[in-house]
């Protein structure tokens, strides 16, 4: 009976430990007060495009105080139109952060800080007010400011002025040092909850590495066994039902040693995502640092949640592959046992295939998520440079595909499979593993053969669905041939009867008799159909069978013998 595949109660002990401790992190109150939105009429708005006016949020101190348009212009140098944006935002924030150096370099009072609106040119401007003198202008308010929030350039004005405001009375009061020694305190209570994090989860991983190492090794001794079961010489016991056993425990050690692959990714992706967002969090502490955490915890924590989603997605479609193959293999009350022995060794080789095909292609899907995280640019725009991008990754890759589609090719054919006695071009030996790029086989002499499936033209497979024992042997032309002939024929019935040999027998034996007449001798023949991969140890038990039974019936073999004439000269 074939061990059916139930659906194993994921660990998650390790997982959910890494797990609790990012979310923690990641939605922590600092984390949601730096992307909450603006109260008040002015929304928050990220960085966007509509038509041709580009906007994005001017920042002081990591924090978003309120959001400027421009217009895009594009050119050769400037794909997306976005000079103008930047220049127009950077002006803006460096001159929040001079007003906040000049704040308290002069130990400004701020109680007379004043921040105010006003008229300059016919737009609205922004102005700062120390103790009754106006500054420079923080910001003229624009036309396409006033669109994107959907008001007038006056109220965007008042709205900007008392943002402004609330973002300068902040910055001054995060540098006084009794905000410092808290900013300190807070960043040394991250930093030692994180570095116990990643202790934890990278001893979670050791663990997880030496079962895995463990498992490996296991794995590698039953498919040596398997191989020498493959191609011994004499066997003990029942052939079939060793090898059976044998290939199961291969199948169950290869589900085993799958899952802790991917449970050791996922907790190295965990490690790298509380390592980041610990980061990220420790430099948000401090107002001069902020921004950066800011952006190390924007798009790397979202690079790493796309890869963590993935890694679990790509875990998951492993097992339901184990899961469907094993349903495919069946029952020995549906399907007969050589059937089933013969899908349980195709099973090893299309496991790992389908596998590489499913993680490829979720693999591809994260790209495509991490692409989108980065790009500004619409669907067509993205799927158009996507396309581009594969028409010349099949260009550089025209070999590796076409090692692909004929590896796919023979597995959909049945060619040959893992364990299969193969000849490819003048390679011969047992096939250790196949892949959709790559096939290994193992000589005689132990070698190992690698050969990349673009290359394979014919295949000779001499172990699949039967093999044939053709056997010839040569007798004395003063030996009884009748005789020679039925001790060949009840060698075989003999070994027909027994216990061992007789399950690896398919059929009734063909007695073609006298083959050719040698000068040596009379050679006899005979051929049987035995299974798949034996005919080789069939033919050395019956050679020694019959030499004995021989023996004992006085049938001789021939002895090249020569004959010397000499000629005397007259």
């Amino acid at each position: 009976m074939v061990k059916p595949l139930y659906f194993p109660r994921f660990k998650f002990k390790y997982l959910a430990i890494g797990l609790m401790t990012c979310v923690w992190l990641l939605f922590s109150p600092m984390t949601i007060a730096h992307t909450e939105e603006l109260e008040g009429a002015l929304r928050w708005k990220p960085f966007g495009l509509v038509g041709d006016v580009a906007y994005a949020p001017v920042r002081l101190d990591g924090y978003n105080v309120f959001s400027i348009a421009a217009e895009r212009k594009k050119d050769k140098d400037d794909q997306w139109g976005l000079g103008t944006l930047e220049i127009r935002r950077n002006r803006i924030e460096n001159r929040l952060n001079s007003q906040v150096q000049y704040l308290i370099e002069n130990h400004v009072d701020l109680n007379s800080l004043q921040v105010f609106t006003t008229q300059l040119n016919k737009q609205m401007a922004v102005q700062v007010a120390l103790n009754g003198e106006a500054t420079k202008p923080i910001i003229t308010v624009t036309a396409l400011d006033a669109e994107i929030y959907g008001l007038t350039e006056s109220e965007v004005a008042q709205e900007y002025a008392e943002q402004i405001r609330q973002a300068l009375l902040r910055a001054v009061e995060e540098r006084t040092p009794d905000a410092w020694r808290s900013q300190i305190q807070l960043a040394g209570i991250i930093g030692a909850i994180a570095i116990l994090s990643i202790a934890l989860l990278f001893w979670c991983q050791h663990q997880i590495g030496k079962v895995r190492r463990r498992l490996r090794q296991e794995f590698n001794n039953y498919q040596e066994s398997l191989i020498e079961q493959q191609t011994a010489v004499g066997m003990n016991g029942d052939p079939s039902q060793d090898v059976a056993k044998q290939q199961q425990n291969l199948l169950d050690l290869k589900r085993q040693i799958d899952r802790k692959t991917w449970q050791k990714r996922i907790l190295q992706l965990l490690l790298l995502g509380v390592g980041v967002i610990g980061l990220s969090w420790i430099l948000q502490c401090f107002p001069q640092t902020r921004w950066l955490g800011v952006l190390l915890f924007r798009q790397p924590i979202g690079l790493l949640l796309i890869g963590l989603t993935i890694a679990i997605v790509i875990n998951w479609s492993h097992l339901l592959i184990d899961w469907l193959l094993t349903k495919w293999v069946g029952t020995e009350d549906r399907l007969p046992i050589a059937q089933i022995e013969r899908r349980r060794r195709r099973l090893l080789t299309l496991s790992p295939a389908w596998k590489s095909i499913a993680t490829m292609l979720l693999f591809s899907v994260g790209l495509v998520l991490a692409y989108t995280l980065f790009s500004l640019s619409t669907g067509l725009t993205l799927f158009t440079e996507i396309g581009v991008l594969g028409l010349a990754a099949s260009l550089a890759l025209q070999s590796s595909i076409k090692d692909a589609l004929t590896g796919w090719m023979l597995l959909a054919k049945d060619a040959f499979t893992v364990g299969d006695s193969i000849t490819i071009k003048d390679a011969t030996g047992v096939v250790e593993e196949m892949g959709l790029f790559l096939t290994q086989i193992r000589s005689s002499p132990g070698e190992l053969i690698t050969i990349r499936n673009g290359e394979i033209t014919q295949i000779t497979n001499s172990s699949k669905d039967w093999s044939r024992m053709d056997f010839t042997v040569l007798v004395d032309y003063d030996s009884d041939i009748k005789q020679a002939m039925t001790l060949m024929r009840e060698v075989f019935e003999t070994m027909q009867t027994d216990s061992v040999w007789g399950v690896q027998l398919l059929g009734e034996p063909d007695l073609l008799g006298v083959e050719q007449f040698d000068q040596h001798g009379i050679l006899l023949r005979i051929r049987t159909q035995t299974q798949p991969g034996q005919q080789f140890s069939v033919t050395r038990e019956f050679r020694l069978r019959l030499n004995q039974a021989f023996k004992e019936a006085g049938i001789k073999l021939p002895i090249p013998q020569q004959e010397v004439r000499y000629r005397e000269s007259h």
